[in-house]
């Protein structure tokens, strides 16, 4: 069969088909992504649904009820986003999951594309959900596949874990078989009483059984070839994941004859047995994993249970950089310093990973944000107003950039309008403007318009509303109806929604109509109440046709490096 160059992303895409994937859903977010717009090119050949859902929470309950409903499902979300879920997440642990459920979690490791550093498998961890994690795409295939397995098995659902680096790492494969069939077939639902239900009578028994799923996990993962040893040295490396990869780039060339290395790829449970044998088979070992020591931590509690003493160093010890993501040069330092005699066969340095530093390339020169911000800025001016800005992850961080620089407060997606209403009612002065886009009001920003409607507020919320979900790769957001990846879907209205809430000022503009948008921004910085204007323009890549394919994952980080 022929050969094809497969990334990592699509790799988690191959394993979901294979495994009878019917349902995949996401909000849009890098990394994870790129593997739903990829599934999306099998929406017709194989009958397939996928879906980007309002918000994360959403994606994995739409996942959990199509696996309960009989048929595999994938939701994908990064780290970020595996915050909004995990309510839900916090159920789903304890009941069944059905015909299988996998998540796959793009973790964001230096903040590429996220506003935080954020490590999730402590947050993973504790949902108690099994968690694996790839190092190569021929392995993000079989790995993908048996979390499906084994999610049907144990009828819990699966985390997969990936990195940037592993999604867009690739790998020379032969091209990968695909069922083709229909997988969704209309059917009565299967009821089993209590299957799918969680309550105060009943959930510490399910607490119990999910802790003996988990046991039973633990001893697969002990025999899982996931996990491998190479080399019999005194100085051993466990290397997790996608790192085990880099490590091996870091030693091609280098006499490793005194290393013994473990490459784990079952995140948690952990293969205990499988840890203190090669701990005791080594004089001392060093973990290498990306930002929190957590395996670390876990490996060293492994090890005092079994009583074993063998130094283990990583980042609470400072031999590894614990914050962003972990890149060759770094694992070379932290080798020199623990390895007898390494002597790398190149030099690796910081600018061999130039190349993956985001630029300020994808940011429009005609964003239609722009006007905006220059009316906002002129008539604050003239008004004697300093007002606060208070602003939504996306391209509002425009506002941070040169000429403006006006950006005071950025937290999380829908955060905008509840902390502005907070400023408001500590005392604050100065008037308050909540800056949101058109994806961030449909995430979650309405809940927060309908609480300070509700319990009354003086601050005005802006509304940009560019029709895609640019910062991400340019999905569609709700308020666009037509074809989306593969079935139709319904528009829904961001003025309809504003129109039910009996808000002070609701006002929509063209923001390249200057005279208009100049006099309804004008009352909306010197009335009072909740004032909303909507701005409403396409982004330009739309019109140019540029937004297929387009990522402009870190265009966020270059922003903010411009002007930190």
């Amino acid at each position: 069969m022929a050969g094809m160059r497969i990334t990592g992303d699509q790799a988690i895409a191959y394993g979901a088909l294979q495994s009878g994937v019917a349902v995949a859903t996401s909000y849009p977010g890098s990394p994870s992504s790129s593997t739903i717009e990829f599934l999306r090119g099998f929406v017709d050949s194989h009958g397939l649904h996928v879906e980007w859902s309002a918000n994360e929470k959403v994606a994995f309950e739409t996942a959990v009820g199509a696996s309960i409903g009989g048929v595999p499902a994938l939701m994908g979300c990064k780290g970020v986003g595996f915050n909004v879920a995990l309510d839900a997440v916090m159920v789903a642990n304890l009941t069944d999951v059905g015909a299988g459920l996998v998540i796959l979690l793009g973790d964001d490791p230096g903040a590429w594309a996220s506003q935080n550093d954020q490590d999730t498998r402590p947050i993973a961890w504790g949902s108690e959900l099994p968690m694996l994690e790839p190092a190569t795409p021929s392995e993000g295939i079989a790995m993908t596949r048996e979390a499906f397995r084994l999610s049907r098995e144990t009828q819990m659902p699966f985390i997969v874990r990936i990195t940037k680096s592993f999604g867009t790492m690739e790998e020379e494969l032969e091209r990968p078989e695909i069922p083709r069939t229909t997988y969704v077939r209309p059917h009565a639902f299967e009821r089993h009483p209590m299957r799918w239900i969680s309550v105060p009578g009943n959930a510490v028994r399910l607490h119990r059984r999910l802790h003996d799923r988990l046991e039973s996990i633990a001893r697969h993962f002990e025999r899982a070839d996931f996990n491998t040893v190479t080399g019999t040295g005194k100085t051993g490396i466990i290397a997790a994941g996608v790192i085990h990869t880099k490590l091996m780039d870091v030693l091609h060339g280098a006499d490793t004859s005194g290393l013994s290395i473990l490459k784990l790829s079952t995140l948690w449970p952990l293969p205990a047995d499988q840890i203190t044998g090669f701990l005791r088979s080594t004089e001392k070992t060093l973990v290498l994993e990306e930002n929190e020591p957590f395996l670390e931590t876990l490996i060293k509690s492994v090890a005092y249970d079994a009583k074993i003493s063998t130094p283990v160093s990583g980042k609470h010890d400072r031999a590894v950089p614990r914050e962003g993501e972990l890149f060759r040069w770094q694992i070379a330092e932290s080798l020199a310093g623990f390895v007898p005699g390494y002597k790398p066969d190149r030099d690796f340095s910081p600018e061999d990973e130039q190349k993956y530093l985001p630029s300020e390339a994808g940011l429009p020169s005609n964003c239609p944000y722009t006007p905006v911000f220059e009316i906002l800025r002129d008539l604050s001016a003239r008004y004697g107003m300093s007002p606060v800005y208070v602003v939504d992850p996306g391209c509002a961080i425009k506002i941070n950039t040169p000429p403006f620089e006006m950006l005071d407060v950025k937290y999380s997606m829908g955060s905008s309008i509840g902390i502005a209403s907070g400023l408001v009612l500590s005392g604050v002065t100065d008037p308050v403007i909540a800056v949101v886009g058109d994806s961030d009001f449909f995430h979650l920003s309405a809940n927060a318009l309908f609480n300070v409607v509700h319990q009354g507020s003086d601050l005005l919320i802006l509304i940009l509303d560019n029709a895609t979900t640019a910062l991400s790769g340019f999905q569609g957001t709700p308020n666009l109806g037509g074809t989306e990846l593969g079935h139709e879907t319904t528009a829904l209205s961001i003025d309809d929604i504003v129109g039910a809430c009996p808000v002070s000022l609701n006002e929509t503009v063209d923001p390249w109509d200057e005279v208009r948008t100049r006099d309804v921004i004008g009352k909306g910085l010197r009335q009072a109440g909740i004032r909303v204007i909507i701005a409403r323009s396409p982004c330009p890549y739309i019109e140019a046709g540029f937004c297929p394919g387009y990522s402009a994952a870190g265009a966020e980080t270059a922003v903010f490096a411009s002007n930190p």
